[in-house]
């Protein structure tokens, strides 16, 4: 009978070499189970980073709704410059300070005199960054003059060209277009373009339209009378735009000139200056229209101003033909009581994107482009809370 060599220590050493039958199947069992832990671990992980971001981007958007500015937050923000076709491009950019963004959004200010030295949209665009967006908010002077023009949209496409360019903006790989009211519709357009089209990675339109001219029609319809003597409604913002852009219609320049001061005071919120004694009866009837009461209209010349707009701007700015080219997930929300543009302007808007995954909010919780404070009672607080909720974690999804 042969012998181990080193005798018994040498036979024992010998068999403790030698793996038995069942060792290695027990081997396998425990690579198995640390694999399917390891696998339950990030199945957990995942939803559940996406649920703590969207509960942070609610949180955000509370703070903005009780009127924080966000100064506070460790955030960089910094004016900055960039050669164009046409000249300087001027932007405002926000990043976190102490981290290098993956994700960035270039966040298009509404028609507003401030653009996008709004203290609200400063205040979002601070919270985005210290939840750790790029954030980058275009000064488009066309915006600011309250002028709609589809030059707009290649302001906005320039940006989204911009951003690996940017401070903070050399890591991120998920970036996205974001427009407040005519804006959001216009961030669309943007991301059809064909140079962008394939990097642009969502799309978030905050109160939208669908169609300008159905808009238009509202803004200058009758109504019943809501307000005092001396104020006017949300739609009259609008309508005002409206009329901004049709005024060569008005043949003579010196009263063209009038009622563009005229329009340009009523929207920042100022009184229309006195009429010039000699006003000609065609202009004397379009500032009747700036500033008739709510239950008036006059249909003749806003069928006129409507013809009008439809043939200059109206057709350059539609989503029609740029929806179906869009294939990156598009976030909608909109105010359940938008008075501006109706939420139905969404929800329309939301069935032009066949190649794209759609993901639509209307809720009270929310002005025409501002968040508020919106009490609602029982079953419907916790259906509304549940569906923002839903809402952001399936964005929280995408930006991660």
């Amino acid at each position: 009978m042969r012998d181990y060599p080193g005798g018994k220590a040498g036979r024992k050493a010998a068999v403790r070499a030698e793996p038995s039958q069942n060792a290695r199947p027990r081997l396998k069992r425990r690579w198995l189970i640390l694999a399917v832990v390891l696998c339950t671990a990030a199945a957990i992980y995942k939803p559940a980073g996406n649920l703590i971001l969207a509960g942070r981007l609610l949180v955000a958007i509370k703070s903005v709704a009780d009127g924080k500015t966000g100064e506070a937050l460790d955030v960089v923000q910094a004016r900055v410059g960039r050669a164009s076709g046409t000249g300087e491009e001027q932007a405002v950019v926000y990043r976190p300070a102490r981290s290098t963004p993956a994700s960035a959004v270039v966040l298009v200010p509404g028609i507003s005199e401030l653009g996008c030295y709004h203290p609200r949209l400063m205040a979002l665009s601070r919270y985005l960054a210290a939840n750790g967006f790029l954030v980058v908010t275009p000064d488009i002077r066309l915006l600011r003059t309250f002028r709609m023009s589809p030059q707009t949209v290649d302001q906005i496409a320039f940006w989204f060209r911009q951003v690996p360019t940017l401070d903070g903006g050399s890591r991120v790989r998920i970036s996205g277009l974001s427009g407040i009211s005519f804006s959001a519709t216009l961030a669309i357009l943007a991301a059809a373009r064909p140079e962008i089209r394939d990097r642009v990675s969502f799309i978030f339109g905050i109160g939208a339209y669908d169609d300008p001219l159905r808009c238009s029609r509202g803004w200058f319809a009758a109504g019943p009378v809501t307000m005092s003597p001396g104020y006017y409604p949300t739609r009259y913002y609008a309508r005002w735009i409206v009329m901004l852009g049709a005024l060569a219609l008005v043949p003579r320049q010196e009263e063209r000139e009038y009622l563009e001061r005229a329009l340009t005071d009523l929207l920042s919120l100022k009184p229309a200056p006195p009429a010039p004694p000699d006003l000609s009866p065609i202009a004397q009837r379009w500032l009747r229209l700036a500033l008739m009461p709510e239950d008036q209209s006059d249909r003749e010349l806003t069928a006129a101003i409507e013809e009008h707009m439809a043939a200059v701007l109206y057709r350059g700015i539609s989503p029609e033909p740029a929806a179906a080219a869009i294939r990156c997930p598009v976030f909608l929300v909109h105010g359940a009581y938008d008075d501006l543009i109706p939420p139905e302007e969404s929800l329309r808007l939301a069935r032009r994107f066949i190649n794209a995954p759609v993901h639509v909010l209307v809720t009270p919780y929310l002005t025409h482009t501002h968040p508020a404070q919106k009490e609602t009672q029982g079953r419907g607080r916790i259906r509304a809370m549940a569906e923002i909720t839903g809402f952001f974690y399936e964005f929280a999804k995408v930006v991660r």
